[in-house]
């Protein structure tokens, strides 16, 4: 076993300079430092030793995936907002899996020794030590850890449907995939809340994703033989596969089938027609997470759990006249 006597005594240093090399202290010369600290890789000890703290704060980032808008747009909020704050950002993805979610929050609270952790999409309960703070944005388990930050959907959603219904449209579907069951459990409920037949609602749900998944899920609906007068996509970019497939079957957008999608993405307003959408304000969510983490840094007991409203965007793709 290799001590710091013993490491010392193999550099010809003292302990004392050993020591100070190892907390990147000025005292210690840039040369005899690479010379304790080759010594000490080459004796496998350089990570036993090396004590010293880096001059910015490290907050590591979880999130389902980097593929879409959605969480790609929520990285750049979080990266912006922590900048400010004289943070670095270390992002890893889970691919949607539970254990390796698991796995990343066991290796960044008990090996990475971050300053703080932020859980995009969380599917695993926070079990972390207390003194490393951790902020979750939109749980799909409840109000996990001290910070917790939610986008309150059902007001947009109602406004969504509630415009339909305004227009006479009672026949509203949903289209979704794999990884958007909350989105579609959220559109039912509140469709029942609206005295909607929840039974009657067709949901299309398909294994493929983006704009190729809304896509082939509309093309069920047309092999079905009923098409929903409206229709709510669980992301913008199955919104864009959705209308796609509708103009190449020679139904009219709004005109033949409203749609309505998620997200809010910013090329919404140059489609043709520019899309109806609910935007879930990931800027604001990001930026509260990550003010609040810092504040968890300087304050162990502040805690808090927030919900932003999200927005309705109606625009031509909704629009009945």
């Amino acid at each position: 076993m290799i001590t710091l006597s013993k490491l010392a005594s193999m550099a010809h240093v003292s302990v004392s300079t050993a020591s100070k090399a190892f907390s990147m202290s000025s005292e210690v010369s840039e040369q005899t430092r690479e010379t304790i600290f080759r010594i000490a890789r080459e004796q496998g000890c350089f990570k036993k030793f090396f004590n010293a703290k880096y001059p910015k704060y490290v907050i590591a980032v979880i999130c389902p995936e980097y593929k879409s808008h959605f969480y790609n747009s929520a990285l750049s909020h979080l990266q912006e907002r922590l900048s400010a704050h004289s943070c670095e950002v270390c992002v890893a993805s889970t691919n949607f899996s539970a254990q390796t979610e698991a796995d990343l929050l066991e290796y960044y609270s008990h090996y990475a020794n971050v300053d703080g952790i932020i859980v995009i999409n969380g599917k695993v309960p926070l079990n972390l030590p207390g003194e490393i703070p951790v902020a979750t944005i939109l749980p799909n388990l409840g109000c996990e850890g001290a910070i917790t930050l939610a986008t309150d959907c059902i007001d947009a959603i109602t406004e969504a449907i509630r415009h339909f219904l305004g227009c006479g449209i009672t026949d509203i579907g949903f289209i979704g995939d794999r990884h958007t069951v909350s989105k579609e459990k959220l559109f039912l409920s509140t469709a029942q809340m609206l005295s909607l037949d929840r039974e009657a609602i067709r949901c299309s749900v398909t294994e493929e994703r983006f704009e190729t998944g809304g896509y082939k899920a509309f093309e069920k609906y047309l092999e079905s033989g009923h098409t929903p007068r409206a229709i709510f996509c669980a992301y913008d970019y199955m919104a864009i596969g959705a209308i796609r497939c509708a103009c190449e079957h020679g139904l009219r957008v709004p005109e033949d089938v409203a749609i309505v999608g998620m997200d809010n993405i910013p090329e919404n307003c140059y489609l043709n027609p520019p899309l109806s959408s609910i935007d879930f304000n990931m800027d604001k969510l990001c930026a509260i997470a990550a003010d609040a983490i810092m504040q968890r840094m300087s304050n162990p007991d502040f805690a808090l759990r927030h919900k932003v409203p999200a927005t309705f965007h109606l625009r031509s793709s909704a629009i009945i006249k």
